[in-house]
């Protein structure tokens, strides 16, 4: 039985008795148990084998190696048996010659092969799924199967040689191919051109990418006119050779400007406008050149929102070389949505003779702010709205066109109000606007609505913009007599300008009158019972001081606490004929959530602090450990507050901790201070944001975030880098989304262009063998990072970057510096036949991974890139015909016989050589291909 018992402690690990002799023993063997136990687990962590999981990117039929990083592959290549999925061999034969090192698995495709695609033309995955190294035993490995390689198709590119564009009067255009892929692409031109200094390039679909020029750059770098040739693409996987034996593809030609393409007009935001302003002038230069070409007429313009000109939406009444007199036509607006006032009126082109021209950041369709547009005020009529002389404290007035401080981005003064009787702002009355459709008009202490009984009207408005000439005026409320003092003299003033939060840690309610004491019954709306809710903590005939009790509030909801009736012992007098009198206006307790928001020490510029109970008057925030000094307030919502870090400042100190909690220990608004406690009283501040070093904004790749305002365009209150997205219906309240705005017009088209000329053919679809693609997107003005203070920093941007998709290592390159050329004849172009004459290429030098040719368009360019003559030749309905040009023939027929040739010799190379003689006709054996 001990025997039994003994070994049942053993077996199920029971603490050993000291009684036992054998626990000592016992004791060892659980020590050397763990001891293995470790080392197995140590032997996982650390096996003889490992593959690093860096998926390199190929072309299918271009890159001849694949190239696995790792360790304990030994050096015999006739001992590692990797297995691939998709395979790498049929019926046992590898499509391979395979080299190794310790640290390197070199994967060397042979001739006539390829790498294994999807069936959909999409990039496909490559696994490791097992490896076996003879030298570390005969299993598998390999813990899971490791992707090590992303496989795509290689890009190809349509030919543009008979595409026009101009020196920088063309601001957009296409270059058409197959199997581009957005956030990948990297081009070579000749003229050299940088991306993002010189263009922006974007990605509209696999066989489109547009090209937009930047602001005051050139086509072609040296500023001669001739082709833009583009040497090489890569797509992620290496930079491949376009047509090397011509110096790259031709995508467009490109022609000097012509005169009008010197046009400019001069910004104006500080214009200030109504909808429905009868004119405009617009200031600038060259608008005169219309006088050179005959049959023209006035200066043409390209709007943002969609104005059109000639008499739909508005003429050009007169115009000098520097100047543009606009007329805008009866019924018609400047801007016609209402909600997204005021917002600048934005000019995006203008043509003057020779094609429409852009103005402003011509890649981000910013155009220039010739004026800032209001909405026409209007005030609804409310007749029927009685006010007591003195007793009512307050008048909501509704109606459009209102306009806050934070919604006018700078531009305009405040709300004005013209009122008969005559009442003034800030003696009278004190005015708030809410939104676009509400304002609230407080009569404060001592005045009055009007010295007599009688209509109260709304006789004239400025929303900001100066006084409004067309408003039309309004009667908004009564004025009826006040209530006749009460024989026993208890009077009661409106104190209306008393705000208390609904449980104020610090104010009490005090009450002014007359002929009041500490026994007084007071009634309250909403209901309030003595000892119940509040107590008297002292009374005179002149005042009363109501203290709140504990875990009791002034309301439940915020509002205006009305007195109904004083009874001192001579029974209830009724306030304002029984209506009420305000005795104090009551703000809900702020609340504020709690956040753990990661933002930068310096370099994000904004934070948004979200909750409940902000004063839009104005809402004062104590934060730790950021000083007063270090931000403004930019704008105050009912549930947000928007901080805006001054320059040179930062939001902590962090020294050398990692991260620092920023916190919120009160709030201030004119109810006074709110102190953040738990239920004990103690203070209890809220988190709303993590203060991190600058340097952890950084992309996927580990470089810092650039985060400064040296864009042209940055501080003009619109995020113009990209990095903010899509503005939300929120940003659209706030007055943001000027670019969500109205078709004034109806759409810009070709069928519109059409009817009303070449003025609205500015936006325009481009139509080939590959597909329909729109070709007037914009895209940003300035390169990420140089607009940090409107775009608020790299909030958004942590952890990730455009640029770091696919592949982050160099080709054909890596830090072991070891590349092998075992099978260098094996390389797919080693055979192309370039004649007799060629010598080589230019830059053989940079080492560019294989060779494309491009391919012929299949359709006719469209009509923006026309010369003149074609361009009448399409609207006559007509190709152009060569035979009314016959230098353009006789260059056209050497084009095309060389390019015959070029065809017919390349495809006598192929492999798979026709049937079918495409050049000389007839048919020939294949062993003649």
């Amino acid at each position: 039985r001990r025997r039994s018992q003994a070994r049942k402690a053993w077996l199920f690990g029971e603490a050993p008795q000291p009684n036992r002799p054998s626990s000592m023993i016992r004791t060892l063997l659980f020590a050397l148990l763990g001891a293995a136990a470790a080392q197995e687990v140590q032997m996982e962590i650390a096996p003889d084998v490992e593959v690093e999981q860096r998926p390199q990117f190929l072309y299918a039929n271009i890159s001849p190696k694949l190239r696995i990083k790792g360790k304990g592959f030994g050096k015999d290549a006739s001992g590692v048996h990797p297995v691939f999925v998709p395979p790498l061999e049929k019926n046992g034969k590898r499509f391979y010659n395979l080299t190794v090192t310790d640290s390197v698995i070199s994967i060397g495709l042979k001739k006539g092969m390829r790498w294994p695609t999807s069936t959909t033309g999409e990039s496909s995955t490559l696994f490791l799924q097992s490896l076996v190294v003879d030298q570390h035993g005969s299993s598998n490995q390999l813990k899971n199967a490791v992707p090590v390689a992303t496989i795509i198709e290689p890009p190809s590119v349509v030919r543009g040689e008979d595409k026009l564009i101009y020196m920088t009067g063309t601001n957009r255009f296409l270059i058409n191919g197959t199997h581009f892929r957005e956030g990948n692409m990297a081009l070579t031109f000749d003229p050299p051109l940088v991306r993002d200094v010189d263009y922006a390039l974007a990605v509209r679909s696999p066989t489109a990418m547009q090209l937009v020029l930047k602001t005051d750059r050139k086509w072609r770098s040296d500023g001669e006119p001739g082709p833009l040739r583009l040497r090489r693409i890569d797509s992620g996987a290496g930079a491949l050779r376009i047509d090397p034996r011509f110096g790259g593809v031709t995508v467009a030609e490109v022609q000097v400007d012509l005169g009008g393409h010197g046009v400019t007009a001069s910004a104006n935001p500080a214009k200030l406008m109504y909808q429905n302003a009868p004119n405009l002038e617009i200031k600038g230069s060259g608008f005169a050149h219309v006088e050179q070409v005959s049959n023209f007429g006035p200066p043409r313009l390209r709007w943002a929102n969609g104005l059109l000109g000639r008499g739909v939406n508005y003429t050009v009444s007169t115009y000098d070389d520097n100047k543009l007199e606009l007329v805008l036509k009866p019924g018609s607006v400047w801007r016609r949505n209402g909600a997204n006032l005021p917002a600048p009126l934005t000019l995006l082109a203008a043509d003057v003779g020779s094609g429409l021209v852009a103005i402003g950041a011509t890649e981000a369709r910013k155009g220039i702010r010739v004026a800032t547009v209001f909405e026409c005020p209007k005030v609804n009529p409310q007749p029927l709205t009685s006010l007591f002389r003195t007793h009512s404290a307050q008048l909501w007035i509704t109606g459009v066109g209102f306009t806050r401080s934070d919604t006018r981005n700078g531009f305009g003064g405040e709300v004005k109000i013209d009122f008969e009787p005559a009442l003034k702002v800030g003696v009278d009355y004190m005015l708030t606007v809410f939104n676009r459709t509400h304002m609230l008009v407080r009569l404060r202490e001592g005045r009055a609505w009007a010295a007599q009984p009688g209509p109260l009207y709304v006789v004239g408005m400025d929303s900001g913009a100066g006084p409004y000439e067309g408003f039309k005026p309004a009667a908004v409320a009564h004025v009826v007599p006040d209530a006749d003092s009460h024989p026993s003299g208890v009077e009661v003033q409106r104190t209306n300008s008393q705000v208390l939060y609904q449980t104020p840690a610090i104010r009490h309610l005090e009450i002014h009158g007359t002929s009041l004491s500490v026994d007084a019954q007071l009634t309250f709306s909403p209901p309030l019972t003595k000892g119940v809710d509040y107590k008297v903590l002292r009374a005179t005939s002149d005042v009363m001081v109501l203290g709140l009790l504990a875990g009791k509030m002034w309301r439940q909801t915020a509002g205006q606490l009305m007195l109904m009736s004083v009874d001192t012992g001579s029974g209830p007098v009724e306030m304002a004929h029984g209506t009420g009198i305000v005795v104090a206006d009551v703000s809900a307790n702020p609340t504020v959530a709690t956040s753990t928001a990661r933002i930068t020490t310096s370099t994000t510029r904004r934070l948004s602090i979200y909750g409940t109970g902000f004063a839009i008057d104005g809402t004062e925030l104590t934060l730790e450990p950021t000083s007063r000094a270090a931000y403004d307030v930019e704008a105050v919502y009912e549930n947000e507050v928007v901080l805006r870090l001054r320059e040179g400042k930062s939001w902590a100190a962090l020294g050398s901790a990692e991260s620092m909690p920023l916190v919120v220990t009160k709030i201030d608004t004119a109810a006074g201070e709110y102190i953040f406690q738990d239920s004990n009283g103690k203070p209890a501040p809220v988190t709303v944001a993590l203060v991190v070093p600058d340097s952890a904004a950084t992309t996927a790749s580990g470089d810092v975030m650039r985060c400064d305002d040296t864009c042209m365009w940055a501080n003009d209150g619109v995020c113009d880098d990209g990095s903010q997205g899509a503005r939300t219906k929120k940003d659209q309240d706030k007055g943001g989304a000027w670019w969500e705005d109205d078709d004034l017009g109806g759409w810009y088209s070709d069928e519109l262009a059409e009817d009303l000329g070449d003025e609205y053919d500015y936006g325009y679809d481009y139509d080939d063998a590959y597909g329909y693609y729109g070709d007037d997107a914009a895209m940003p003005a300035c390169v990420r990072g140089t607009d940090c203070t409107d775009c608020g920093g790299p909030l958004e941007l942590m952890g990730g970057d455009d640029d770091a998709a696919g592949s982050t290592e160099p080709l054909g390159d890596w830090d072991d510096d070891e590349w092998f050329d075992d099978d260098s004849e094996e390389w797919w172009d080693d055979d192309y036949d370039f004649g007799k004459d060629w010598d080589g290429f230019e830059d053989d030098e940079s080492g560019a991974l294989g060779i494309i040719s491009s391919v012929q368009p299949t359709k006719t360019v469209n009509k923006r890139h026309m010369t003149p003559e074609q361009r009448a030749a399409a609207r006559r309905g007509a190709g152009f015909s060569f035979a009314d040009h016959p230098a353009l023939s006789a260059v056209a027929a050497l084009v095309g016989a060389l390019a015959a040739a070029y065809g017919c010799a390349t495809m006598r190379r192929a492999d798979e050589a026709p049937k079918e003689n495409p050049c000389c006709g007839g048919k020939y054996k294949e062993a003649q291909a």
